[in-house]
């Protein structure tokens, strides 16, 4: 009897998403085309779906199941999580939120202030909430900036009324490195918040990062060299003393986790040459500095 509760319990939650679904796209038609049927999801998410629903079959699907109904009515968090526990499942937990982001928040904070070298620390929802001084030194934007504006990695690295893409892609093989950084962040951010593309502050993102010219050119690209595990070296323009004039360097990254999970991170630039050395120098970082 309990097991026949969970699936009816299960398949109500199922059915309400569905026709929420359906409901949201009356008046126009899916990208995709999808049209939210029984039949549709039965054919594309679980092969037992109208057995379920007559009562041929009596068996729960299985968490991997739901997870792929879940993605099949393209839920955000909130409703994968209620589906999950309609069929008695444990959720997915996706942002940190109330007093354990707080506390998170906090700790990234005083961990970046006691890095010597530029660094600014990435919410997860990729927002950058503050930098240190080093950064703005380094980079050419303020602390203020950053805290007055929502200021987001996609704005940083795309965003050509702000310094670092002017300085980063003057040249060939400066604006290679650029763009093999570009499409290695894209793809770490669609792989590392996949179970999040439909939350609304992922959709907001995206929205926002579409008003960038270039940005349809470069969310589908395949990198143009394999993945290493770590974003590709980034040469930017940088001064080393305050009477000369803006030379190449080579600097790299490196992330501090604040917490048990991923976000918040606080992202460390580090040199790779002697020319980023004297430039790190400048803004602030030890003389010889090669590490956080």
């Amino acid at each position: 009897m309990h097991r026949e509760q969970s699936l009816r319990t299960a398949l109500g939650e199922i059915e309400t998403l569905r026709m929420k679904r359906q409901r949201q796209y009356a008046d126009r038609s899916h990208p995709s085309l999808k049209r939210f049927t029984q039949q549709e999801l039965n054919d594309e998410a679980c092969p037992t779906y109208k057995n379920l629903l007559v009562g041929r079959s009596l068996r729960l699907p299985d968490r991997q199941t739901m997870l792929r109904i879940a993605d099949y009515l393209e839920c955000n968090s909130d409703e994968r999580n209620d589906l999950l526990a309609a069929a008695g499942y444990l959720p997915i937990l996706s942002l940190t939120t109330g007093r354990s982001l707080e506390l998170a928040l906090e700790h990234a904070h005083r961990l970046m202030e006691n890095v010597t070298h530029p660094a600014m620390l990435i919410t997860q929802t990729l927002d950058i909430q503050t930098v240190n001084g080093p950064f703005s030194r380094l980079f050419g934007i303020s602390r203020d900036y950053v805290q007055d504006n929502r200021f987001t990695l996609f704005d940083f690295h795309f965003d050509a009324e702000l310094p670092v893409r002017p300085r980063s892609t003057f040249d060939a093989a400066s604006f290679a490195q650029w763009e093999s950084h570009a499409i290695a962040g894209i793809r770490a951010f669609k792989r590392n918040h996949m179970l999040s593309r439909h939350d609304a502050w992922y959709l907001e993102l995206v929205r926002k990062f579409q008003g960038y010219d270039d940005a349809s050119k470069y969310w589908n690209m395949e990198a143009k060299q394999p993945e290493t595990g770590g974003p590709p070296a980034k040469i930017v323009l940088a001064r080393t003393s305050s009477a000369g004039e803006f030379v190449p360097i080579r600097t790299k990254q490196i992330f501090l986790s604040a917490g048990s999970g991923m976000y918040p991170r606080v992202a460390v630039f580090l040199p790779v040459d002697e020319p980023a050395r004297r430039a790190f120098e400048y803004a602030g970082s030890p003389a010889g500095c090669s590490g956080p």
